[in-house]
C-alpha cells in the first residue's frame, strides 16, 4: 500500500504553485516553444553524430591540459575515479553537485574503499547528513522542513541550531568552507560539454561549484555521453531555458565554463553506461534529449503526492522511470512506469519535447514482453475486453442485476470484496438501464428521413454507452438541432485501456474492429477525450497504416468540432440573457494537455449560460482517476480526488463541467460519497439543458 505523508503533500504542492509562477514571469518576452522546439532540434542533430563530437571534445580538451577517460558502466566508472584520488594520495573528496555520481552510487563505492566523499551543494550535504537520497534532481531535500534540516544540523555538530533560514546558512557556509579547504579533491558534474573547445559548462546558484574545482589540487568532471554540444553558441541556447524551467530564473547566479585544470591536475570521466544503447534504439533515443531541469517532476501529479523517495530509483517521476530501465534495469522500473498517469503534463513543460507519457507506455510494452504480464491485467486485457461478446455478456448480466445492486440516485450499492478498490473512496456508478445504443434508437427515430446538414458519426464510448447514455443523448440533440443526421459508431472498445497498459496486439485488434465499422467520407465526434486520443494519435502510430491516418483526420472532440465548424450557427442557439447557473470547470488532461480542447469547452458552456463561468483553483490539476490506475493505486487517486473536490467547493459554483466521462465518475462518486450537493455534468449536457431551456426542443 502506498503511504502519502500530508506534510510533504502539503510542501510539494505550495512548491508546484510557486515555481508556476516563476517560470512563467522567467519566460516573459521568450517564444517557450519555439526554443524548445530549436533545442529538441539541436540535441536530435548531435545525438545522431554523438560519437563524432564527443571524440571533438576529448581532443580539445587534453589540448587544454585535462586528462579524458572513458566508463563504460558504473563499475568501469567508479574504479576509474578511485585510481585517479589513489594516485593522488586522496583520502577526502568533495562534491558539488551530480546526478551521475548517484547513479553510479560513488559515495558508497568510495566509502568502502576507504576515501569520505562529502557534497557540498546544500541540498546534497543535507540529504547526506540525513542518510538518505536526493527526491528531486535540482532540489535534493524539497522533501525536508527548515524544522528537520535544523534537527539534522543540530545532530551532526552536537549543539542545537535555531531553524531561522539565517542561522542555517550560517552554519552550512562555515560547515560547507571547511570541508572544501581540507579537500585533496574535488569532483563536480556538468550541463554541457563544449566540443569546440573542450570546455566543462556548470552551472549553479551556491558557488560551491567553482570553489570545488579550483580550491583542492586534482578536479575531476564526471558527465555522460549525451551532454556534448557541437558549440558555445548552444551552450547560448542552453543557457536560455535550463534555468528558467529549472527553478524559474533567468539565469543561475554562476555559470562556469571549466576549459582546463586550473591548479593540478584535472580528469574527465566520460560515462556511458547503457547510453549506447538507448542512442541505437530509434524508439526511445529522445530520452537522451534530457537536460534534467525536473520541469516534468514539478507538475507531476504523482510526484505531488509522493514525492522523490517513493517515486523513483535513483532518477524520479516519469523521465526517471525511462532511464532507470536503461541504465539499472527493467526490474527496477516496473514499479515507476505503473505510477504514470498519462496526463500528458509534463511534455507540455519538456524542454526538449520528449514525450515522456508515450515513451511510457511503450515501456510497459517491453516490460510485458520481457518480466510477463501481471495476472490481473491478463484477465482483464486477453480475457475480458479482447473477447466483445464476453464483455457485452458481463455489461447485460449486470443489468439483469441492477434493481438488486444500485441504489435510488443511481450509485451501486456496497461492491463485493474482490471489486473493493473500485469504491474505496468514491461511490461506484450503477449501470444504466439502457444502454446509449439503446435509448438514441428511440429517441431518435426520424433520423432517417429528417433534411440535414450532412451526417456525422458519433462515437460515445463504453462509459456513454454502459453507464452515461443521458450524455450521448444530450450530444445528438445538440448535433441535431444543428441540422446534422447523427449516425452511431459502434458500441465498441476504442482499444486505449489495452493500449494504456502496454497491450498493443489487443488494441489493434480493439481499433480494427471498430474502424471497419466506420465510413470514410463522414466526421466521427467523440464524447470521451481518451477515445479521441486513441483514434487521432495511439492508433497511427500503432497501425502505421493509411487507414489509419485517414480515419484520425475526421476524429473531432465533440466541443473542438461545434467551434471549429459550427461556431456562428450555435451561439444562435442560446439566449443572450445570462441564466442564474453558477458553473465552474474542470480541465480533464487529455482534453487539455494533448487534444487542446478545453478553451473550445469553456466558450460553449460560457455562450449557453450567457456569462463567465467560475474559475476554480487549479482546474487543470488531475482527479486522479485515470482508467485502472485509480484500481492499480487508490491511495494517489484518492489524494488527487481529495483536492480536486477543495477546488470545486472553493469556486462557490453549484455545477461542475467537464468534458471526460471518467473524470465524471471521478468527481460525481467523489461528490456522492463525501455528501457534497455539487451537480456534475459533462458539457454536452449543459448545452443541451440550455436549448431545452430557450427553445423548448427535446
Amino acid at each position: 500500500m502506498t503511504k502519502i505523508d500530508p506534510d510533504l503533500k502539503k510542501i510539494l504542492k505550495e512548491f508546484s504553485h510557486d515555481y508556476l509562477l516563476k517560470r512563467q514571469e522567467s519566460f516573459k518576452g521568450l517564444d517557450f516553444e519555439s526554443l524548445r522546439t530549436e533545442l529538441a532540434e539541436l540535441k536530435d542533430r548531435v545525438l545522431a553524430q554523438n560519437g563524432k563530437y564527443l571524440l571533438q571534445f576529448e581532443e580539445k580538451a587534453r589540448s587544454h591540459g585535462s586528462q579524458v577517460l572513458r566508463a563504460k558502466d558504473s563499475a568501469e566508472a567508479n574504479r576509474l575515479i578511485f585510481e585517479i584520488l589513489k594516485k593522488h594520495g586522496v583520502k577526502k573528496l568533495v562534491k558539488s553537485k551530480s546526478m551521475v555520481s548517484e547513479e553510479i552510487g560513488l559515495n558508497e563505492f568510495l566509502l568502502g574503499n576507504g576515501v569520505e566523499a562529502r557534497e557540498t551543494d546544500l541540498g546534497e550535504w543535507i540529504v547526506q547528513l540525513a542518510r538518505e537520497r536526493p527526491t528531486h534532481m535540482v532540489m535534493p531535500a524539497i522533501h525536508l522542513t527548515r524544522k528537520e534540516v535544523a534537527e539534522i544540523f543540530s545532530k551532526h555538530l552536537g549543539e542545537e541550531v535555531s531553524n531561522e533560514i539565517p542561522a542555517l546558512i550560517r552554519v552550512a557556509r562555515e560547515e560547507l568552507r571547511k570541508e572544501i579547504f581540507s579537500a585533496q579533491a574535488g569532483l563536480t558534474g556538468a550541463n554541457a560539454l563544449i566540443a569546440e573547445n573542450g570546455a566543462a559548462m556548470l552551472l549553479t546558484n551556491e558557488g560551491n561549484g567553482r570553489l570545488v574545482s579550483t580550491i583542492p589540487q586534482v578536479h575531476i568532471v564526471l558527465a555522460s555521453i549525451e551532454k556534448v554540444l557541437p558549440r558555445i553558441q548552444d551552450a547560448d541556447l542552453l543557457l536560455k531555458i535550463l534555468p528558467r524551467n529549472a527553478t524559474g530564473q533567468a539565469l543561475t547566479s554562476y555559470v562556469s565554463f571549466i576549459a582546463g585544470p586550473h591548479r593540478g591536475a584535472q580528469y574527465i570521466v566520460l560515462v556511458d553506461n547503457h547510453r549506447s544503447e538507448i542512442l541505437a534504439d530509434s524508439k526511445f533515443r529522445e530520452i537522451l534529449r534530457c537536460i534534467k531541469c525536473s520541469a516534468c517532476l514539478n507538475v507531476c501529479p504523482v510526484y505531488q503526492i509522493l514525492g522523490g523517495s517513493q517515486y523513483s530509483h535513483i532518477y524520479m517521476g516519469g523521465i526517471g522511470s525511462l532511464l532507470t530501465a536503461w541504465i539499472h534495469g527493467l526490474k527496477e522500473s516496473k514499479q515507476l512506469a505503473d505510477l504514470c498517469l498519462g496526463c500528458h503534463r509534463c511534455e507540455e513543460i519538456c524542454a526538449t519535447k520528449i514525450a515522456i507519457s508515450d515513451l511510457i507506455v511503450a515501456l510497459r510494452e517491453r516490460l510485458n514482453k520481457v518480466l510477463g504480464k501481471p495476472f490481473w491485467k491478463k484477465i482483464v486485457f486477453d480475457g475480458v475486453i479482447a473477447h466483445p461478446p464476453l464483455l457485452q455478456g458481463i455489461f447485460h448480466a449486470a443489468r439483469v442485476a441492477r434493481p438488486i445492486v444500485t441504489e435510488r440516485l443511481g450509485f451501486a450499492r456496497k461492491m463485493p470484496l474482490a471489486m473493493k478498490k473500485f469504491d474505496r473512496f468514491r461511490s461506484f456508478p450503477g449501470i444504466a438501464r439502457k444502454p446509449f445504443s439503446q435509448s438514441f434508437e428511440e429517441n431518435f427515430p426520424s433520423a432517417k428521413e429528417m433534411e440535414t446538414e450532412g451526417s456525422l458519426i458519433l462515437f460515445a464510448g463504453c462509459l456513454i454507452e454502459h453507464f452515461y447514455p443521458e450524455i450521448g443523448l444530450s450530444a445528438s440533440r445538440v448535433l441535431s438541432r444543428l441540422g446534422y443526421k447523427v449516425k452511431l459508431g459502434p458500441a465498441a472498445c476504442c482499444g486505449f485501456p489495452s493500449a494504456n497498459s502496454g497491450f498493443s496486439s489487443r488494441s489493434k485488434q480493439a481499433f480494427e474492429r471498430l474502424s471497419a465499422h466506420l465510413k470514410e467520407e463522414e466526421f466521427i465526434i467523440t464524447l470521451c477525450p481518451t477515445c479521441a486520443t486513441m483514434l487521432k494519435h495511439i492508433a497511427p502510430q500503432l497501425l502505421k497504416s493509411e487507414k489509419a491516418r485517414n480515419l484520425a483526420s475526421r476524429v473531432f472532440p465533440f466541443s473542438q468540432f461545434l467551434i471549429q465548424k459550427e461556431k456562428e450557427r450555435i451561439s444562435n442557439l442560446f439566449s443572450a440573457q445570462p441564466c442564474s447557473w453558477r458553473v465552474t470547470y474542470h480541465d480533464s488532461c487529455h482534453h487539455k494537455y494533448f487534444l487542446k480542447a478545453s478553451e473550445d469547452s469553456r466558450r460553449l458552456i460560457q455562450m449557453s449560460i450567457g456569462k463567465e463561468i467560475l474559475e476554480m483553483e487549479s482546474s487543470d490539476a488531475c482527479c486522479g482517476f485515470a482508467g485502472i490506475f485509480s484500481v492499480s493505486h487508490p491511495e494517489i487517486s484518492e489524494a488527487l480526488l481529495e483536492e480536486k473536490l477543495v477546488s470545486i467547493t472553493s469556486s462557490g459554483a453549484e455545477i461542475v463541467a467537464l468534458d471526460c466521462p471518467g473524470c465524471l465518475l471521478q468527481i460525481r462518486g467523489g461528490c456522492h460519497r463525501h455528501g457534497c450537493s455539487i451537480v456534475v455534468k459533462h458539457t454536452a449536457e449543459i448545452l443541451a439543458e440550455r436549448l431545452i431551456i430557450t427553445s423548448g426542443a427535446r
